[in-house]
């Protein structure tokens, strides 16, 4: 390697002259040999270090008050530990650009990454071998989990900084990633849960998870508001709106803080972040979910178990009506019926539909209601009413089977004749 010409007093000798007691024979070394043996120094108490701080990263994570922490042994372990690797990360933070180059080889296989990240940029978890799995009924607790730290002070301080107040740095652009996350892990998780369901309905459980209102609840809960810094006009507007684009809309800043935090959960912690990300987003969204998460199971549970017993089940409770009772001359009919519910949690109009059964000497009988978001859903869900009627549907099938029966006697009658 060429050597470039010592320029100023902090340049190449400075940076020879301190890695000289990195070796115990106190010798100058080159800037390569010196990078080299910082590295190497490191890569020898790599383990430890690691153990501590993911100790510490979890003690962290269970309390809210940094000041409550019970480090025990591991301050001494830092301590130490400080003391042997002060020497390597001096002389790698004294690395200029040209320098960081050379050095690059040395260190490329110890961060996997995507792709790689241009020339002062740090890269992005976008693509893991992170697997969701779907929600379970027994996994859901009452408690809500700890919230997981921000391990970069600067993203911790854009996070709760309100574009409002004119400052370089704020959370726009985290909101605006952590959007994104959040998305994705959301539609993850429905799609590995609700396997039985349309898009259409997956969609608007994941509007559940993602909306304004849910996001600025988990705010609130974390008690984010003492971090927050807004602008002096919010005085004026402190109650809670919609979550419209509204810039004093205090609910909508809430939620788009709580996406900056996630986005800022995952950058700060590469390799981590964004496993824990998707386990607190699954524990929170799983309270969100609890009744529909316990209908699904259900649901589960009653296919297989037809399944097994020799039954054919069909998505469609309509047909599975229909193969139960209707036969030649009978008809079920589904009917809008008037209303003007409202979905609980959407806010989105609800459709009613009545099933109607002509045949059997009857016109028009009711036999069952069914409300949901769309039509199609109402009538299945006033089909699936009416399947759980076992007397009445039992009382039908008996009809059902005695008109059979008639007729195959008919036929074999004219047959001899």
């Amino acid at each position: 390697m060429t050597k470039r010409p010592n320029s100023s007093p902090g340049g190449q000798g400075a940076k020879r002259q301190q890695v000289g007691g990195l070796r115990q024979t106190g010798e100058s070394v080159s800037s390569s040999e010196a990078t080299s043996q910082a590295f190497a120094s490191l890569a020898e108490q790599a383990d430890e270090l690691v153990e501590c701080l993911q100790i510490l990263k979890q003690q962290l994570s269970q309390s809210k008050n940094p000041a409550e922490l019970q480090v025990g042994n591991v301050k001494s372990r830092l301590s130490r530990l400080s003391k042997q690797l002060l020497p390597s990360f001096e002389v790698i933070g004294s690395l200029d650009e040209a320098d960081a180059e050379i050095a690059q080889p040395m260190v490329a296989d110890a961060t996997p990454t995507v792709s790689e990240a241009p020339q002062g940029s740090s890269s992005i978890v976008l693509l893991s071998n992170i697997k969701v799995t779907p929600w379970t009924a027994s996994e859901i607790r009452q408690e809500w989990p700890p919230l997981p730290p921000i391990l970069d002070p600067k993203l911790a301080e854009e996070v709760f900084t309100h574009p409002g107040l004119g400052l370089k740095y704020n959370y726009e652009r985290l909101e605006w990633l952590g959007d994104a996350y959040i998305e994705l892990i959301a539609s993850a998780l429905i799609h590995q849960t609700f396997t039985q369901l349309r898009s259409g309905t997956c969609a608007q459980l994941r509007e559940r998870c993602v909306r304004n209102i849910t996001l600025a609840e988990f705010f609130r809960h974390y008690e984010m508001s003492r971090w927050a810094k807004l602008p002096a006009s919010f005085r004026d507007h402190m109650t809670l709106g919609r979550g419209r684009s509204k810039d004093k809309d205090l609910l909508k800043t809430q939620a788009d803080m709580f996406e900056a935090y996630v986005a800022a959960v995952i950058l700060s912690d590469p390799e981590q972040g964004l496993i824990t990300v998707v386990g607190w987003l699954k524990a929170l969204w799983g309270r969100t979910l609890r009744e529909d998460i316990y209908k699904a199971e259900t649901a589960t549970r009653r296919s297989e178990t037809q399944s097994v017993q020799g039954e054919t089940v069909d998505s469609s409770a309509k047909q599975r009506l229909s193969v139960k009772i209707v036969t030649k001359g009978v008809m079920i009919e589904y009917k809008d019926l008037p209303g003007e519910k409202r979905d609980k949690n959407l806010g989105l109009p609800l459709f009613t539909v009545g099933a109607y059964l002509t045949g059997y000497g009857e016109v028009g009988r009711l036999l069952a209601v069914g409300t949901a978001l769309s039509k199609k859903d109402a009538g299945n869900k006033a089909a699936e009413a009416a399947l759980q009627n076992k007397r009445l549907i039992q009382a039908y099938e008996e009809k059902k089977r005695q008109y059979m029966q008639a007729r195959d006697e008919r036929t074999v009658l004219s047959r001899l004749l």
